[in-house]
């Protein structure tokens, strides 16, 4: 499935700024996607020294899935919240820098009931910054 870049990230998914960490959707395409952000001095997840926490680079690639799981569903708004229960195979080689595009990947690996095992990258001038598989718990409409 191809999918044009939606002209917004908000009403894709359930959040709303500020932990809303997208800017745009670059791809959906079949069970993978591709976001892009650039953080400011002005953002939310901003270490005591002024850097990009890490772990929002997974809390990037959760929403990209969130995205792509809406558009798998030809969805128009967000459906269900996920929840992000579990992270392995971490990676971190380096940090995000202010004003340059973060770019992420993800692919889905494996899918069983309400859970989604996804595979994530995030890189910054084509420089992996961090990897990882994400487990994300999606409890159907009308289940929590």
């Amino acid at each position: 499935m191809g999918h044009a870049r939606p002209e917004k990230v908000q009403g894709l998914i359930p959040h709303r700024p500020p932990m809303l960490v997208l800017d745009e959707l670059l791809s959906v395409t079949g069970e993978a996607a591709e976001s892009r952000t650039v953080f400011d001095e002005g953002c939310l997840f901003l270490s005591a020294d002024g850097q990009v926490e890490e772990a929002v680079l997974f809390e990037m690639m959760a929403q990209t899935f969130a995205a792509l799981a809406c558009c798998q569903r030809g969805a128009e708004t967000a459906g269900s919240a996920g929840f992000l229960v579990g992270l392995k195979r971490v990676a971190l080689r380096g940090r995000a820098r202010l004003g340059f595009p973060v770019t992420v990947k993800v692919r889905i690996f494996s899918q069983v009931e309400d859970f989604s095992v996804v595979d994530g990258e995030a890189f910054q001038d084509g420089e992996l910054l961090a990897a990882g598989q994400l487990t994300i718990y999606v409890p159907r409409e009308g289940r929590a």
